[in-house]
């Protein structure tokens, strides 16, 4: 028997190519090199089987199976790599069996010599049908033209290779498959990669060629065996075409991957330069709310995306829109509008459903926000894992204590597949110095405010010492001028000194509980029962004033230790300050939110007036914005004093867009329970 030495080149070059696959594969682990490697190990299994098959004792049947099988089974690999439903981990194999088994199955049984036609015609119906009804099925959603056209042209070839098979052409129906498998996978291949380059060019030639080869063999006269024997011997061009095709396209992706890589790096650098201006003037001590729309602007130039809105909150925790790039003035009117609906907890129980990103980013679908705060876009995007229409990327703001002080939405990016956690590192690094350096600035305003009370505290605690000596003499003499002096009108004159004296007496009281120079007695008290007698004692003012008031007391909440009257007096003072605010303002409301935060009370007092003129002065003693005679200004600074003497916090800010809020801070009292008001809400 002799060696048929024209097919050794085929299996030299095909030992070559193998292993060239399998090394690029080790480079590129993708489910794609992965089949073509296994396609070309069958390609080379086939053609060593045909050469070698018959010298070990193999059969001419068993042969042919191995060889039509391997054939088809290549084409459907191959095939499959190309589709986008082999990268769904849940369709993968599913897809790949329901079209390798009836294919191959058609193979082996035309090569045994199998006779029943409707066999046959049954296994392409399975094949052709199957395969349809599961990429319609799949791309439902969102199915492309072209893919349409595909369908059809495949539904009209199938039940054209039945028919022919129906009629006794068997080996026409195992061409038709032949031709459609490989000629769907030369369009997918190019579909896919969608660039004319050598490599993609030469591949998708190939396939078409390869493709070609079955009609040829069909309409070729088989009285001509010369015409056949060459046929047969360049049928292997188009394989090897494929195959070097696909090596020089991996190369080119390979080179293309690190031309995107550079330029990523070059645009990272560029965009890390972009940010550490605005880090630096934040290093300055810049007010990150004052150049936010700057901010917004600079990330929508340097980063992926052509939209961004930056979110902060105010000294009420609640969101506001402080810069936007990139979003149309009726757009911004919209979103302006929702930000009612929009709170902090809405915003992290969101992003805690959302994809995560990065460590403070998150991916969110349009139907997680569209309810709360959806920003219409005129830009459209294929269906695609990384993106989809009307999504939103948001990068929340966390303080170093854990706290949210803001967020970014991002959207309309311009490359979808940088929408992942290294496309977002630098922005997220950027907002990460928002965070802190609202942190910081917070933190120094109230080291700011304390230190100076600190140092007003020593001034009146001196001084008052001072006054109180004098005061006393006078106070004296008044009261024994009183006794001695025999004229009314002297007598009247003596009592206006002694009344004075004793508001001055007041006064100097005041100024020495502000500065923490009084003692009291702490005992577990319950906030809401303070809260219900100072409403009551200004019931009357309320009332005629037609100010709504509204309680808002969590459920089980602790007591705290304080002096009841102390903290009574300072309820009163911020009570009695918003109704002075109020006069002048329609529908007057008062809010009371008391609620536990960790090892704290939080009392919070607002209403909707005209707010604070200076809220970093709301507790300088003597400063008050009240007409002449209404009242000296102590209110706020004497609260200070008691509630810092106290071991709490009080705390004064503006709400957005208008209105006071004064917030106490006060640490809880073990084995009180506070059970007014358990309803957690009431109204009067």
């Amino acid at each position: 028997m002799v060696f048929d030495f024209h097919r050794l080149p085929t299996i030299l070059l095909l030992g070559a190519l193998v292993p060239i696959f399998g090394f690029l594969y080790r480079s590129n682990r993708s489910y794609r090199v992965r089949l073509w490697l296994i396609a070309w190990t069958i390609v080379l299994i086939r053609v060593i089987v045909q050469v070698f098959g018959s010298r070990i004792g193999m059969s001419e049947t068993a042969v042919n199976a191995i060889d039509l099988g391997g054939l088809q089974l290549t084409g459907v690999v191959l095939l499959v790599s190309m589709t986008r439903i082999f990268h769904d981990a849940s369709q993968r194999w599913p897809f790949f069996m329901m079209l390798a088994v009836p294919s191959v199955a058609y193979a082996e049984l035309f090569a045994v010599g199998y006779s029943n036609v409707w066999v046959f015609a049954s296994v392409g119906i399975v094949l052709g049908l199957g395969g349809l009804f599961w990429v319609i099925f799949y791309h439902r959603r969102n199915i492309e033209r072209y893919m349409l056209v595909i369908c059809l042209i495949v539904l009209l070839v199938t039940f054209w290779g039945v028919y022919r098979t129906i009629h006794g052409r068997i080996d026409l129906g195992f061409y038709t498959i032949e031709t459609a498998t490989y000629a769907l996978a030369g369009f997918l291949y190019w579909y896919s990669c969608r660039r004319l380059s050598p490599g993609v060019v030469l591949t998708s030639f190939g396939f078409f060629a390869w493709a070609a080869v079955f009609p040829a063999f069909y309409l070729l006269d088989p009285e001509h065996p010369a015409a056949v024997q060459g046929l047969v011997a360049l049928s292997n061009l188009p394989k090897f075409w494929v195959a070097i095709g696909m090596i020089v396209t991996l190369l080119e992706d390979k080179s293309r991957s690190a031309q995107i890589a550079e330029a990523q790096e070059r645009a990272t650098r560029e965009q890390i330069q972009r940010f550490f201006q605005v880090t630096s003037r934040l290093l300055s001590g810049a007010d990150v709310a004052g150049f936010c729309d700057e901010i917004a602007d600079i990330v929508t130039e340097a980063s992926n995306f052509q939209r961004a809105v930056i979110l902060l909150t105010d000294d009420q925790h609640d969101l506001y829109v402080a810069g936007v790039s990139g979003v149309g003035a009726s757009a911004l009117a919209k979103l302006r509008e929702e930000m009612s609906k929009l709170t902090v907890d809405a915003v992290e129980q969101r992003c805690a459903a959302g994809q995560k990103l990065g460590p403070q980013s998150r991916r969110l679908h349009r139907e997680q926000i569209e309810d709360i705060c959806f920003l219409p876009t005129g830009a459209q995007y294929p269906r695609t894992p990384f993106w989809e229409d009307g999504d939103k990327v948001v990068v929340l703001f966390r303080s170093p204590r854990g706290l949210m002080v803001g967020c970014m939405s991002l959207d309309e990016p311009r490359e979808v597949q940088r929408v992942n956690a290294e496309g977002l590192a630098a922005v997220e690094m950027l907002c990460a110095d928002l965070a802190i350096s609202m942190e910081n600035l917070h933190l120094q305003r109230q080291l700011v405010l304390s230190e100076k009370l600190a140092g007003l505290g020593k001034l009146v605690a001196g001084a008052g010492h001072e006054l109180n000596n004098p005061l006393t003499a006078v106070l004296g003499y008044s009261e024994m001028l009183c006794g001695s002096v025999q004229d009314e009108g002297t007598r009247r004159g003596v009592e206006v000194i002694r009344r004075e004296a004793l508001r001055m007496k007041e006064i100097i009281e005041n100024l020495l509980r502000f500065a923490r120079q009084t003692k009291f007695e702490r005992r577990a008290v319950a906030v809401s029962a303070v809260l219900d007698d100072v409403l009551k004692l200004r019931a009357y003012e309320i009332k005629r004033g037609g100010l709504k008031t509204a309680l808002e007391i969590a459920a089980d909440l602790p007591g705290v230790m304080v002096d009841e009257g102390l903290l009574k007096q300072v309820f009163l003072n911020i009570v009695s300050n918003s109704l002075e605010a109020l006069q002048q303002i329609t529908a007057p409301k008062i809010t009371i939110e008391v609620a536990q935060q960790g090892e704290r009370v939080h009392i919070r007092f607002s209403d909707n007036g005209p707010g604070f003129d200076n809220a970093d002065r709301a507790f300088d003693p003597f400063f008050t914005t009240k007409d002449p005679g209404k009242g000296p200004g102590l209110g706020l600074s004497v609260s200070y004093g008691i509630i810092k003497q106290h071991g709490g916090d009080i705390r004064a800010y503006n709400l957005h867009p208008s209105g006071a809020c004064v917030l106490i801070e006060l640490p809880i009292a073990d084995g009180l329970q506070d059970v007014l008001e358990p309803s957690g809400v009431a109204e009067a």
